[in-house]
């Protein structure tokens, strides 16, 4: 049984914008994450490597806040703001076992084609920028994958080249600091503690 002495507190970043939250993940969050990662649509153009068990996605979603921690960077949780419904997942990691930080996003089918991605994307890229200084963002889809390629050309990413990631074939998209132009559309960063318990563990999630 853990110890009041294992429990470490951090205050992370909480995002507003015109119709969604971005906030951390929470334990009740845990079945819809599950239904999105074994949705063979939403599936469609990832790497293998993202399909886990309910016990793999238990574990990841523990681990969440203390990458938050470790790297000050991560995934939010993308909620609507009126019910806090979950549609999906946005935010940062590591790119491809590299020093370079990848935005990413994945959406239930049914808030596709609605600017929700767009939107929380946007919010991140600013939060990035602008609070953590990034000199520059990556990102990688599969050549197919029309809709994942037109939310990062909408967010003001340029496409490179075709190459390789997390073993599947892909297209390279890039923004510098200085090219990023924020939407103008509402959006306000407040911080909120939270406390968790530190485990060995990890598994990001990996996106196409």
């Amino acid at each position: 049984m853990k110890s009041s002495a294992d429990m470490i507190e951090v205050d992370l970043p909480i995002i507003e914008t015109g119709r969604l939250l971005l906030r951390m993940f929470e334990v009740s969050d845990l079945d819809s994450m599950v239904r999105l990662f074994i949705d063979a649509e939403v599936q469609k153009y990832l790497s293998p490597e993202n399909r886990r068990t309910r016990e793999q996605m238990r574990i990841t979603l523990q681990n969440l806040i203390g990458h938050w921690k470790e790297r000050g960077f991560g995934l939010w949780c993308v909620s609507k703001k009126r019910d806090n419904k979950m549609l999906g997942y946005c935010g940062f990691q590591y790119f491809d076992q590299t020093s370079d930080r990848e935005i990413l996003f994945g959406f239930f089918k049914d808030f596709w084609r609605k600017g929700f991605a767009t939107e929380a994307a946007d919010a991140c890229l600013k939060f990035g920028f602008e609070k953590l200084l990034f000199e520059r963002v990556f990102a990688a889809t599969h050549p197919e994958n029309a809709a994942s390629r037109c939310v990062l050309e909408k967010i003001g990413m340029v496409c490179q080249e075709k190459t390789t990631h997390y073993g599947i074939d892909t297209i390279a998209y890039e923004i510098s600091r200085c090219n990023f132009k924020p939407s103008k559309d509402f959006y306000k960063l407040r911080y909120e503690n939270f406390s968790y318990v530190a485990s060995g563990s990890k598994q990001d999630l990996r996106v196409g």
